[in-house]
């Protein structure tokens, strides 16, 4: 009898093993698992396609609890989204909602940092309003921040020669609003006014009565006649009138 009930004991043990087996196998089939770095990556992927800067110029950062999470078997949608439409740069929060079979399962949010490389130009020393911009009041450098300056020049050619509109300490990232291309004539200048018709020319010396640029009508004060003229400054030193 003894024997008959250890037997039993022993049947009983392995069939609920069996079941315990096979049950958690079933369990397992019917999830499926979301790593963290699989979140991250597809995360930082969509960083890069939304933002408006290029990808080599991305320092990406994300930051979660780097904790798997455990979803049932199905077609997987991960939609994510940028909150807010201003910031494109710094801390950049996005929401990831995770579908299955088109049915809501789990939303969760996501706090990146997000650094752009920038190539900028700096001033070298304190730069004067009025000074001429060459090799010598400038330094180029490259940086990684948050709030990225689009008014920054990042070509040289667009600088050297060009005049600084406002006095600059050293150090400043120079914007396009701080310099301007500098007049071919400046006010108070002597020059020579110069008229043509057929094969007679008559000039005069006159004084340049306002900035002017190449190919400009300019207002001009003769001299020997004390008259405001207008006319086309064609050099530095030459402005030409019709009669």
């Amino acid at each position: 009898m003894i024997i008959i009930k250890n037997r039993i004991y022993c049947i009983a043990l392995f069939l609920i093993s069996l079941f315990l087996i096979f049950g958690m196998n079933a369990q397992a089939s019917e999830t499926q698992i979301l790593k963290a770095k699989q979140i991250e990556k597809m995360a930082i992927n969509h960083l890069i396609k939304e933002l408006p800067w290029n990808q080599e110029s991305l320092d990406i950062t994300i930051y979660s609890d780097g904790k798997d999470i455990t979803l049932p078997t199905g077609k997987k949608d991960l939609i994510y989204k940028i909150m807010g439409s201003n910031q494109r740069a710094g801390r950049v929060p996005m929401i990831l909602e995770i579908r299955i079979n088109d049915q809501f399962q789990k939303r969760i949010r996501i706090n990146t940092k997000v650094l752009v490389k920038q190539k900028i130009i700096k001033t070298s020393r304190a730069v004067k309003r009025g000074e001429i911009f060459s090799i010598n009041e400038i330094k180029e450098e490259t940086i990684k921040t948050e709030r990225p300056n689009k008014n920054a020049i990042k070509n040289l050619n667009y600088i050297l020669g060009y005049e600084a509109v406002r006095n600059l300490p050293s150090g400043a990232t120079i914007q396009t609003n701080f310099l301007k291309k500098p007049p071919l004539g400046k006010r108070g200048k002597k020059i020579m006014i110069m008229a043509k018709k057929g094969g007679m020319t008559i000039t005069a010396p006159g004084i340049l009565k306002q900035d002017g640029y190449k190919g400009e009508m300019v207002q001009v004060l003769n001299i020997d006649s004390k008259k405001i003229i207008y006319g086309n400054l064609v050099d530095s030193n030459t402005v030409t009138v019709k009669f």
